[in-house]
């Protein structure tokens, strides 16, 4: 007589593959046809990402690959620069274990495997691309969702053809700032376009819902947020956190540096947030305590699930405060006082670059919120420092593209982007194929 086989509910089985890391759950798809509905399921998916926010806390390394090619002119006019971006989701406890390591960058963590040239952000396991193609009439930009978990990359959607006077040679350096978020309350994820008009001295802003893959025009921004005059790349982005993107905004300025800030008080810095469920702005304050104006640029970022406000005081040590209730004034906190002895950090503060240029973001905390990653504007390494025994190291980590001609420049960095794996695949509307590279 052969054993009666083992019967598991369904709700155990939904239980265990909820706390699996995606590989493992996407190789039990073959398991059975009720296996592979499941775990395709929306409701399911949702628990696992869940989950997995709080379980699986991991981080993105932006590797950059840059190639010069030599011109034919001997006054290197016809010189150019070839530059790739990478992404490689990469473990936080496993940078504070072990800040030393060395990586290979394979053609498919790089960005321009998707047809993209740049990194907007990530959100719930799904990272945003966006690409560009430049004609002498026009300018077309895209983007593209990619989960590198399920190795799954959506078709091109937002598209949007840009006519340009071919005389006006500066026009093409001028690109969208985009930024990345979901709405809980409807599931749909949204990205958020800006472009500063000069003549206007303000930007528009238009918001593209997944759900419909349409971009409309919204009210902009009601204080302009820092830097929403220079480039694309000077990375003064906008921090997604619960539904919601932030700015740090200076009333009645633009951004500016050295001795322009003696005509800017405390009073005038303020957070701006766009609500992503009413695509409405709220204004919110900043600490009562912040009573100096920094010499360098103040910071928004997102530490633990709250919202914080950074910057360097006094030239003797880095504060982050914590919005401990989201959108309430009188939330804020001090989190971490920290001096630079402890950073061993160690500048002339006589010099004027260093003095107005000197400044650190917080990155990511440790799982148990007693270590934190800080990017110093002045130093290329990041800093890992655990405030709890005050120890300090300096990350060491090299990579390299796996097929390289031996002229390519490699560099990384840790972005503040928070990121974990998932099995959401952000279906645009209308479109409805996602391209799988195994």
């Amino acid at each position: 007589m052969y054993p009666s086989p083992l019967f598991f509910p369904q709700d155990l089985i939904t239980e265990v593959l909820s706390v699996l890391n995606v590989k493992s759950i996407l190789r039990f798809r073959c398991v059975s046809k009720f296996w592979d509905a499941l775990i395709s399921d929306p409701t399911f998916v949702k628990l696992h990402l869940k989950r997995s926010a709080k379980r699986n806390a991991q981080f993105i390394l932006i590797t950059g690959h840059s190639k010069h090619i030599r011109g034919e002119s001997p006054y290197g006019s016809d010189d150019e620069c070839e530059h790739e971006w990478g992404v490689i989701p990469y473990s936080i406890s496993s940078l504070v274990d072990n800040p030393s390591f060395n990586l290979s960058v394979d053609s498919y963590q790089l960005v321009e495997d998707k047809g993209c040239s740049r990194i907007v952000g990530s959100c719930n396991g799904l990272i945003c691309l966006a690409g560009d193609y430049l004609i002498r009439e026009y300018k077309d930009h895209w983007l593209r969702l990619w989960n590198p978990a399920t190795r799954t990359t959506s078709p091109k959607f937002g598209c949007v053809r840009e006519f340009r006077n071919p005389l006006d040679i500066f026009a093409y350096d001028r690109r969208y700032k985009y930024t990345f978020g979901w709405d809980e309350s409807t599931d749909t994820y949204k990205v958020v376009a800006s472009e500063f008009k000069e003549p206007e001295m303000r930007s528009n802003v238009r918001i593209l819902s997944l759900a419909d893959n349409v971009w409309r025009k919204i009210e902009s921004f009601p204080v302009e947020p820092m830097g929403s005059d220079l480039s694309m790349d000077s990375g003064y982005d906008g921090m997604y956190l619960k539904s919601t993107i932030n700015w740090l905004a200076i009333r009645d300025k633009l951004w500016y540096i050295g001795d322009d800030y003696k005509n800017i008080n405390v009073e005038q810095f303020v957070i701006v947030s766009l609500d992503l469920r009413t695509e409405t702005y709220n204004q919110y304050l900043l600490p009562r305590d912040f009573d100096e104006v920094p010499p360098a640029q103040p910071t928004v970022s997102v530490l633990g699930d709250c919202l914080c406000f950074s910057y360097c005081y006094k030239e003797t040590d880095f504060v982050i405060w914590k919005m401990e209730n989201f959108g309430v004034d009188d939330s804020w906190i001090q989190f971490l006082k920290i001096s630079y002895y402890s950073l061993q950090i160690d500048y002339d503060y006589s010099d004027e670059y260093i003095k107005y240029h000197l400044n650190f973001v917080p990155l990511f905390l440790s799982k148990d919120g007693d270590t934190l990653v800080l990017d110093c504007s002045q130093e290329y390494p990041d800093i890992i420092y655990n405030w709890r025994n005050n120890k300090v190291v300096r990350t060491n980590i090299n990579v390299r593209k796996t097929v390289t001609d031996g002229q390519t420049y490699d560099s990384v960095s840790c972005s503040a982007n928070g990121y974990f794996e998932s099995l959401v695949s952000g279906v645009v509307g209308g479109i409805q194929s996602f391209e799988n590279k195994s």
